[in-house]
């Protein structure tokens, strides 16, 4: 997975609403829009707004059936994310003390 993926993905599931829909996707194989912002406790176009994100990262997958849509989550991706996040901290660890993984970081000293 490239660094632009990453950050993709990162960014998708960073959010404290999409993580909530993620959990309720995981408890279900598949659930309607509607349904989904029925248990969220949120507008449908606000769901919508979040799947939209959660989709173009490739986390979730969608179908349309008459005019409701379906979401479910795409567990391939999922497991691409987890594994790409467990390869950083792999290649950070051992390879560098924590102080000059500090050292590199894009703060100023005197910060």
């Amino acid at each position: 997975m490239t660094d632009r993926e990453l950050k993709l993905l990162c960014r998708a599931v960073g959010d404290v609403s999409r993580m909530n829909i993620l959990r309720t996707l995981a408890a279900v194989p598949e659930i309607s829009v509607t349904e989904l912002a029925y248990r969220l406790v949120v507008s449908q176009p606000l769901a919508s707004w979040h799947l939209r994100i959660l989709r173009r990262a490739g986390v979730i997958t969608t179908r349309r059936e008459g005019r409701q849509v379906y979401c479910a989550l795409a567990p391939e991706r999922l497991e691409q994310f987890r594994e790409a996040i467990g390869d950083l901290i792999d290649h950070t660890e051992g390879t560098e003390g924590k102080e000059q993984l500090w050292e590199k970081s894009a703060l100023p000293s005197s910060a």
